[in-house]
């Protein structure tokens, strides 16, 4: 229905078809245009167009009546109607609102959802419309005392649960914006809060029990309140009513009672963002415990046995880089230098070099110790506190690629324990995992040849899915996008700054520094004693003494990083030892000898030539007749003295000496 120029009441098509009138009545009738039927152009649907009202027969006037009453009046309640939006936070409330029907939490019907969404969508627009009377006026061109008339008249004809008289609406109006959702159920439902949560007192004490960290279930929490409730003279709720208003308030409540990296997870904006474009542009590591059981028959016969690892990973394809592994439950710091190290090897493997990534991320363990090494060697910025979402590493030990790897590797063993030693649905028979449990491999070797075969497995198996069952494994992955990279896209380094960014500083156990020797460097490493040579480019007369530090890789112990941290720093390689007994001799090896004679003859001479080319001449005699000479200059004088008088092959006397010294 319309009204439309000079106040003239125009029905739509669809207004006949609500009243029962059939469409091809109309379409007759539409057809004749008869003095009863007159019709003008709908602009808003072109192939149906208006009628006028007040020219229709009494027949087709009480049918519309019939339906919609007074059309006049209809019609000028209907852009009432239009400003009801449907709230759909409310039908989601209503949908997971719970009471305690016959000691089962039970939901609401179908026709009481929809009841009170409805009810809630037009207190809603009431309160919207009510905050400012000019809108009243000016949108609906209504005074508002005739829009409160309307507004009674359509909760009447549309059946709206809600009071059909003005002061009751308005109470209505106040108390559904004091309570919100809960206030519009019925206490045949279990909501009884509204009566019995009364005041700010009673919804602070309800809420300090609902939040406490020992997470109170519902029944729990209304007995607690009921104590306080009964000491201060206020009524008791029931169970339902705490299950309400927990759902109410989970906000507010959520820290305190699950952790702040809880409400981070469920009410903390996400930020959003994208893999990396290349690989090597952001490594990450995480702890990660393995999900094998293993035997331990030194420790009572125990077949509940785990390792622990640390993993290294690129973010781009998800490739694992580098492992370490330790039979625990936790992790050690060692662990964490080994599983880079790892790491470096295995990239140096795929590429033939030293390459570092341009980004680090990982948690905040052990952080003293670690944030150091992590920042000497790539851009690393700390993660915030309970930050589950730094990075992809996390996809990786939930993703499926981990799983299928894990039981692939125990498919002979039976020793994989399933997703979660702690999850409903572990992912595997319990009672076939139980029943194999004492032909579980034995911790050592046994368990650490199938933990080599899981990290195989998540590098090389192909990483298959339901739409591609061909998918190439996650090492090609990562090789392919490599050879697609720039030499601006990598960050290769030397061997020298491998050991300066990886290796483990060795102490000796008297707390003293290394000394370099005419030997080279021989520091005893974890009870082995090591040689290395110096190299040629090491003046080693000069080095020998000093005290310096040494730096080693546990995977590759044929060469260390020695310095003084100072000017003194180079890479020392294993000793060449040479064969003493003539049966040892090997092709080469005279000629290797020979080699080191000729730079031993070699510093001989350098030194003999530097003492010759100093030509300064000191007059002993003039020195010892002097009132005062330097300590050196007295002996050196001293010396020429006795050689002057051997000329004359007699054996001197010390008053000879002396007299052939001053009568000279």
């Amino acid at each position: 229905m319309k009204i439309l120029n000079d106040n003239i009441l125009w029905i739509e098509f669809d207004d006949f078809v609500d009243s029962g009138i059939s469409r091809n009545t109309l379409t007759s009738n539409n057809q004749r245009q008869s003095k009863n039927w007159i019709v003008v152009y709908n602009e808003e649907d072109k192939r149906m167009p208006l009628v006028r009202y007040d020219k229709l027969t009494n027949f087709y006037k009480e049918k519309l009546q019939a339906t919609f009453g007074n059309p006049y009046d209809y019609v000028a309640k209907e852009p009432i109607k239009k400003l009801v939006e449907k709230d759909l936070k409310a039908e989601a409330f209503y949908l997971e609102y719970r009471y305690e029907k016959g000691g089962l939490p039970t939901a609401l019907p179908a026709e009481a959802v929809e009841k009170y969404t409805t009810a809630a969508s037009w207190l809603n627009m009431l309160i919207k419309t009510t905050k400012d009377k000019k809108f009243i006026k000016k949108t609906l061109n209504l005074r508002l005392y005739s829009f409160w008339l309307h507004v009674i008249d359509l909760i009447k004809l549309n059946n709206i649960d809600l009071p059909a008289s003005y002061q009751r609406l308005m109470t209505d109006v106040a108390k559904y914006k004091e309570q919100g959702y809960t206030y519009l159920i019925h206490s045949n439902y279990g909501n009884i809060t509204a009566a019995k949560i009364v005041n700010k007192d009673c919804e602070d004490a309800l809420l300090k029990i609902l939040e406490h960290p020992n997470q109170y279930d519902d029944v729990l929490a209304a007995y607690i309140y009921n104590q306080w409730a009964e000491k201060n003279n206020y009524k008791a709720i029931t169970s339902g009513a705490v299950t309400v208003w927990r759902k109410k308030k989970l906000p507010e409540i959520y820290m305190q009672r699950y952790g702040s990296a809880a409400f981070n997870e469920k009410f903390i904006t996400q930020v959003k963002g994208c893999a990396p474009t290349c690989v090597n542009m952001l490594w990450e590591s995480d702890d990660y415990n393995l999900n094998f059981y293993y035997k331990n028959e030194n420790d009572n016969n125990d077949v509940h046995q785990r390792y622990v690892s640390y993993i290294v990973s690129d973010a781009k394809t998800k490739l694992i880089l580098g492992k370490c592994i330790r039979l625990a439950q936790s992790p050690v710091v060692e662990m964490v230098k080994l599983a880079w190290i790892d790491a470096m090897y295995y990239v140096r493997s795929l590429t033939g070099s030293w390459h570092l990534p341009f980004e680090i991320k990982t948690d905040h363990w052990q952080e003293k110790a670690l944030f150091p090494f992590f920042e000497r060697i790539a851009k690393f910025t700390p993660p915030a506190h309970a930050n589950k979402h730094r990075g992809y590493l996390e996809q990786t030990f939930g993703g499926i690629h981990l799983k299928r790897a894990e039981k692939l590797a125990a498919h002979h063993e039976l020793n994989y324990n399933g997703n979660n030693i702690t999850a409903k649905n572990r992912g595997v028979n319990i009672e076939a995992l139980n029943t194999n449990a004492k032909y579980r491999p034995n911790v050592g070797t046994a368990a650490e040849t199938q933990i080599e075969k899981f990290f195989h497995y998540m590098r090389e198996m192909p990483e298959i899915k339901r739409v591609n069952m061909q998918g190439d494994s996650r090492k090609q992955q990562w090789l392919d996008n490599w050879n697609t990279l720039t030499d601006e896209q990598k960050r290769p380094i030397t061997d020298e700054q491998f050991l300066m960014l990886f290796g483990f500083k060795h102490t000796p156990k008297n707390g003293s520094r290394n000394s370099i020797t005419n030997r080279g460097v021989e520091p005893q490493i974890n009870g082995v004693q090591y040689s290395y040579d110096l190299p040629q480019n090491i003046n080693s007369l000069y080095a020998i003494g000093k005290k310096v530090d040494v730096y080693y890789d546990p995977y590759d112990m044929s060469r260390v990083l020695v310095t003084d941290n100072e000017g003194l720093r180079f890479v020392a390689t294993s000793a060449t030892l040479q064969p003493r007994a003539l049966e040892d001799t090997y092709t080469n090896s005279r000629t290797m000898l020979n080699m080191v004679l000729d730079k031993k003859k070699q510093q001989v001479n350098d030194m003999a030539t530097k003492a010759a080319e100093r030509m300064i001449n000191i007059d002993a005699e003039a020195a010892v007749l002097g009132g005062f000479m330097l300590k050196e200059m007295k002996n050196t004088a001293e010396l020429q003295a006795e050689k002057a008088l051997l000329t004359y092959n007699e054996e001197p006397t010390e008053f000879d000496i002396n007299e052939t010294i001053f009568n000279r």
